[in-house]
């Protein structure tokens, strides 16, 4: 079972939700309120006495690590140090596609565009306190005024900036894109998804013996894998999303749409190129579907035995992970480890095949 803290603070007819996500804010009277959640997605909910409705109003997609050879990694606190090796990939706006240039310009200019919809709910929200602060009566009527304008821009805003992409499969496209879909889902079927940061050789015996006898040091993230639609494009079907290192990749039938900070990109899948391996990785707390190939000490002597004047030293599993490589041409560059050692040869072989 689950547990999560949650609180609101009410200051006036503003509310704040507070909760691990960050800051989420909501303003209107009982029975009818406007909010935006922590990550921008704002919403309307009405309704009383067990009777309600919800709607969204701005999108993104959902979402749904002797004799034999000593391991390779294992993970460390991320820290930027000078022998590291980078793993990044090039931001959106280096990823272009000259046969989607109006495309990516069109959603560019929906997701970065400044929200009039926000600058609505602020003014009403300042407006609305200045009110109160004066009349009760005031303040009440400015706020449901506040909450329809609010309401009103935020529905043509959601017309506004929504561009639409439409698939129709004929021939062999709908197979293909069902090979991409399988792919995806053989990559998501995995306990724990990572995306490698950087990466270093240990330096000298006494910090291979503190890091239980590996040769390398990673620094990982966690990678999600679900299936939605890229933010503000309102399309016929859902396609696989992977979120990995501040970017988020919708696998569309013709091409990548990479999502950041800065902005929206394309990739062409014949630009995309597939690697797959295997590695040795020493891991305290396997997922319960990665293979234990073998184990080592926490902190072990140079003859593979335990070091026993550390008091805590007790056996760590050695998993065999899977190492997958996603790259591009112009820039695109993603380093996963996956908990199933054999998923990455699958989703290069169910990727070959949708590009067959």
């Amino acid at each position: 079972m689950a547990f999560y803290l949650r609180k609101s603070v009410k200051i006036g007819p503003v509310r704040f939700n507070l909760s691990k996500s960050g800051i989420g804010t909501s303003v209107g009277v009982k029975g009818f309120r406007v909010g935006v959640r922590p990550n921008g997605r704002s919403y309307l909910h009405a309704g009383r006495y067990g009777l309600y409705y919800r709607q969204e109003l701005g999108g993104g997609g959902r979402t749904r690590t002797n004799d034999t050879p000593p391991p390779r990694e294992k993970e460390i606190v991320h820290s930027s140090h000078p022998d590291a090796v980078q793993y990044n990939s090039a931001s959106s706006q280096e990823l272009t596609s000259r046969s989607r240039k109006e495309l990516i310009s069109n959603l560019n200019d929906s997701y970065k565009g400044l929200r009039l919809d926000y600058l609505c709910g602020c003014f009403s929200i300042i407006l609305s306190i200045v009110l109160f602060n004066k009349n009760n009566t005031t303040g009440i009527t400015a706020t449901i005024i506040g909450v329809l304008a609010t309401f009103a821009v935020a529905v043509w805003e959601s017309k506004r900036r929504t561009v639409t992409i439409t698939y129709e499969f004929e021939g062999g496209n709908g197979e293909s894109f069902k090979k991409l879909i399988s792919a995806f889902n053989n990559l998501a079927s995995n306990s724990n998804v990572w995306a490698l940061i950087d990466s270093r050789n240990v330096h000298g015996s006494h910090e291979s013996k503190l890091n239980a006898g590996a040769s390398n040091l990673i620094s990982r993230s966690d990678v999600q894998v679900g299936e939605g639609k890229p933010p503000w494009v309102n399309t016929n079907i859902d396609v696989p999303v992977m979120k990995a290192r501040q970017q988020t990749l919708y696998m569309l039938p013709d091409g990548i749409l990479v999502y950041d900070s800065k902005g929206v990109g394309f990739v062409e899948y014949d630009d995309v190129s597939i690697y797959d391996n295997t590695t040795r990785f020493i891991e305290e707390r396997p997922p319960r579907d990665a293979k234990v190939v073998d184990r080592t000490w926490k902190h072990p002597n140079k003859n593979g035995g335990p070091d026993r004047r550390f008091k805590d030293n007790c056996e760590i599993p050695i998993c065999l992970y899977g190492e997958l490589k996603i790259q591009s041409n112009s820039g695109m560059f993603f380093f996963l480890m996956t908990s199933k050692h054999d998923s990455p040869s699958n989703f290069k072989r169910e990727f070959s095949n949708m590009l067959k």
